[in-house]
């Protein structure tokens, strides 16, 4: 590591190329989308992370500050654990956020990277990739199956019928029934099911461990 003050590249050899496909906050501040390379100016109260528009540079020895995009401030955390090897993770997920963490040895200094706009630009993609494949049912069977992930019914369902209307099959078919059921709409998923049953039989699917869990269901196993 280089002393305090003195930009580092933060990696070994080639600089450390950090990319992002859509326009994100980094700490707070905007970073447009794009590839770019990665430096660190440490100090023992507060590290720079820098965010420079030279992505293909070996190290920071040909770092140049005018191309910097964003330099943001974070607080580095002394930690008890010894990190042999620089690592970088992501021990904090959300749905439109991560936390970057750089350790190296005592130090981790870690940093947020936040998609204000996640919803938007999800459907956004969403709609762009099913307007490309009309004929393919599978594409908004994956998208429902997704939003149902996070319990919301409304959307799953509105994906799950545009799958079936493309092409009505076992699996869009009881997984609608599975949606209604989580929902609490027990009498309509029940006749999904049953009808997602006579497709499989009629399309020679094996629908033994559907059928099985539709017993469970109306029994109140479920």
């Amino acid at each position: 590591m280089v002393p305090y003050g003195h930009v580092w590249r933060t990696g070994a050899n080639e600089a450390t190329i950090f990319t992002v496909t859509d326009d994100v906050l980094i700490n707070g501040q905007k970073l447009p989308a794009g590839n770019y390379s990665l430096h660190t100016i440490p100090g023992k109260d507060e590290w720079t992370i820098i965010f420079n528009g030279v992505a293909d540079q070996w190290g920071s020895f040909s770092y140049d500050e005018k191309k910097d995009v964003l330099r943001v401030k974070a607080k580095p955390q002394w930690v008890n654990d010894n990190q042999e090897w620089l690592e970088y993770s992501f021990p904090a997920v959300t749905a439109n956020s991560a936390q970057v963490l750089i350790r190296w040895e005592k130090v981790a200094v870690p940093f947020t990277v936040e998609i204000p706009n996640v919803d938007a630009l999800m459907r956004a993609k969403i709609d762009k990739v099913v307007a490309a494949n009309p004929t393919d049912w599978q594409i908004p069977l994956q998208v429902a199956n997704q939003y149902a992930n996070n319990d919301q019914w409304d959307e799953a369902l509105k994906w799950i019928d545009q799958s079936i209307k493309v092409k009505e099959t076992f699996r869009n078919l009881s997984a609608k029934a599975g949606i209604l059921f989580a929902a609490g709409r027990k009498d309509e998923a029940f006749a999904v099911a049953d009808k997602a049953i006579a497709r499989g039989k009629a399309d020679n699917v094996d629908t033994s461990r559907f059928e099985k869990r539709l017993a469970d269901m109306k029994a109140g196993k479920m």
